[in-house]
């Protein structure tokens, strides 16, 4: 499920909706408010010594973390309570000072973060709330921020028009992850060839830096987002599908990230259709007939 959300809506209480294994969230950064004061001199101190920001560094305008995650996370508790949300991010909150798990907290919510693993966050974030005792209670926010309060020429490719955020159901079809580390990038397709073998997707999802695998429907998700791409992607797979009735059977997600050498996947599977079976035998009352 996709939405674009605009300003921040008034408090409400959603009613309940149909779980759903991802849900994507796009926010347009003309309606975000710009981070705190002082943000942008304590950036530049910290990473070139000098308190001044360099002329031209983009302006810190956007929606922080806890206001997208607010967003999403209204339908998905609306459902049911949550015991844990784990969030993974690529970029960092909009303002650093902020703290996302203060303004989710509630007294039965465990709230954390992964990150410092570029795009295979999320991954690792899926990994740990399956493991939750009770998946149906856990849920994974991945985020991404469009503009950072620096220069940073790797996400020079985003788009910087929305931030965007996509929700994870743990307990609606996410098998287990799979992580490799130190592949480099000549060993990827050598990796991931017997991965997909084992997983036997009817579509894979890839991730910007990978090669086309040979043997595989496949297609690519877009280069204008960091975590949240392969899995908006997959939402919006699964939402299409839905309309016309044709979802695939199984889909992969698979990401790489060429900094760390890490390459990680998950496989999304529908529920299995409900075993038909024959009508039962109606029992025969005793036998009263006369034997001669």
């Amino acid at each position: 499920m996709t939405a674009v959300i605009g300003a921040p809506a008034p408090l409400r209480h959603p009613e309940p909706t149909a779980p759903q294994p991802v849900r994507a969230a796009r926010f347009p950064r003309s309606a975000g408010r710009p981070a705190g004061p002082g943000l942008r001199p304590m950036w530049a101190e910290r990473l070139t010594g000098d308190p001044l920001p360099p002329p031209g560094d983009p302006e810190p305008v956007g929606h922080a973390f806890a206001d997208m995650c607010a967003e999403l996370l209204d339908p998905i508790q609306a459902s049911g309570p949550l015991e844990l949300v784990v969030l993974a991010h690529v970029t960092p909150d909009l303002d650093p000072r902020d703290s996302v798990a203060g303004a989710l907290a509630e007294p039965d919510l465990l709230v954390f973060a992964v990150s410092d693993q570029g795009r295979l966050a999320p991954f690792t974030a899926l990994q740990v709330a399956a493991a939750w005792p009770d998946r149906s209670r856990a849920a994974v926010i991945v985020l991404d921020q469009a503009v950072v309060p620096y220069r940073d020429p790797d996400l020079s490719a985003l788009d910087g028009r929305f931030d965007h955020a996509v929700a994870l159901n743990p307990d609606l079809g996410f098998e287990p992850v799979r992580q490799w580390a130190g592949v480099t990038g000549d060993r990827v397709a050598d990796v991931l060839g017997p991965a997909l073998a084992a997983e036997h997707p009817d579509l894979v999802i890839l991730g910007p830096a990978l090669p086309p695998p040979d043997g595989w429907n496949w297609c690519r998700a877009p280069g204008d987002q960091l975590g949240t791409a392969v899995f908006a992607a997959l939402g919006a797979v699964l939402d299409d599908t839905t309309e016309t009735g044709q979802r695939p059977r199984r889909v992969t997600v698979v990401e790489y990230e060429p900094a760390l050498g890490g390459l990680a996947l998950v496989t999304w599977s529908a529920p299995a259709r409900p075993a038909r079976h024959l009508a039962p035998v109606p029992e025969l009352p005793p036998d009263r007939t006369n034997h001669r």
